[in-house]
């Protein structure tokens, strides 16, 4: 189960991926954006309020989103928010790695 708030950060994270021309051979990027988005109606998205939802995702998504976290604090390196961006990025890790252990 997912807030929108973390579909929102999620989405974050991948528009990153997108923005540094990561490569998206088998198009995961756009798929699993497009099931963040349809999880939750615009009015929800607009006023970032709905209940949680439950989004598919597979250990290949799990693992692209924690390669985007990865490539965020690498390029946060000199910010300094770091250690935030590390913190945040550490908690994420921690959660899909409660449902795909030995993730990272």
């Amino acid at each position: 189960m997912l807030p929108i708030e973390g579909a929102a950060a999620l989405r974050q994270i991948l528009g990153i991926l997108s923005d540094h021309e990561v490569q998206d051979v088998d198009g995961r990027l756009d798929a699993l954006d497009r099931r963040l988005v349809i999880a939750w109606s615009s009015e929800e998205w607009a006023s970032m309020s709905g209940a949680e939802r439950g989004i598919p995702m597979s250990r290949a998504d799990a693992e692209l989103l924690v390669r985007g976290l990865r490539f965020t604090e690498m390029m946060s390196t000199h910010l300094p928010f770091f250690d935030q961006v590390c913190a945040v990025s550490d908690w994420i890790v921690a959660e899909l790695e409660e449902i795909f252990p030995e993730l990272s």
